[in-house]
């Protein structure tokens, strides 16, 4: 059955979840609606397509498993993963901010200093993937039913934004040439990145306070 709730209401579950500020979210995704169409094809990855493939599948295969293996509630459980996941969304999205607005500068001077984003380094990536063992930890059918929602979450969300980051550092050149044919070419509007990926990560680790 599909819940009618809008993700910005307020959670009155058992875990009690703020409701989710969308605005940044909503602004990134409206942005990439203003940009024109693409006319012609665009090159393909080196990586192949797919680089992104499997990003929920992982979630999907627990979920399944828990509700096959199913197990007794017990006593109420402490929630240290929430603010795990928030403290990774938050380094991920200081990151991305400070490195995506001197790219776009970068860029602006030279054309080629597109293809230069970087923003997860090998400190972030392990910070990553030390949270993604954990939240496969978590999501095992031996948790309780509550720790394993968290986890499964967890880990669609966070795999969402990796990917998402990831798109933005092998495709931030095509989404350039994009913006610099709308009506609206400025890619720092008001010192800020037209395509504001670090706020909506901002806005995102916030909801998972």
């Amino acid at each position: 059955m599909t819940s009618k709730t809008a993700v910005d209401t307020q959670d009155r579950a058992s875990y009690c979840r703020e409701p989710i500020r969308r605005h940044a979210v909503r602004n990134l995704v409206q942005a990439v609606r203003d940009l024109p169409l693409v006319t012609t094809p665009q090159p393909r990855s080196s990586q192949g397509d797919d680089q992104f493939a499997g990003v929920t599948s992982f979630a999907a295969e627990r979920a399944c498993a828990a509700i096959a293996e199913s197990v007794e509630p017990g006593p109420a459980e402490r929630d240290d993963l929430r603010p795990a996941i928030a403290r990774v969304l938050e380094r991920l999205a200081s990151h991305t901010e400070p490195a995506l607005v001197a790219c776009l500068r970068r860029s602006r001077e030279e054309w080629d200093q597109a293809d230069s984003l970087s923003i997860i380094d090998a400190d972030v990536a392990d910070d990553i993937a030390a949270l993604r063992r954990r939240l496969a930890e978590c999501a095992q059918p031996v948790s309780s039913a509550e720790r394993r929602a968290i986890a499964l979450e967890g880990l669609v969300v966070l795999d969402a934004s990796v990917a998402l980051v990831r798109l933005f550092e092998r495709r931030l050149a095509p989404l350039l040439r994009l913006r610099l044919r709308s009506a609206t070419p400025d890619v720092l509007p008001g010192g800020r990145p037209f395509l504001d990926l670090g706020q909506a990560l901002h806005e995102v680790a916030e909801a998972w306070r």
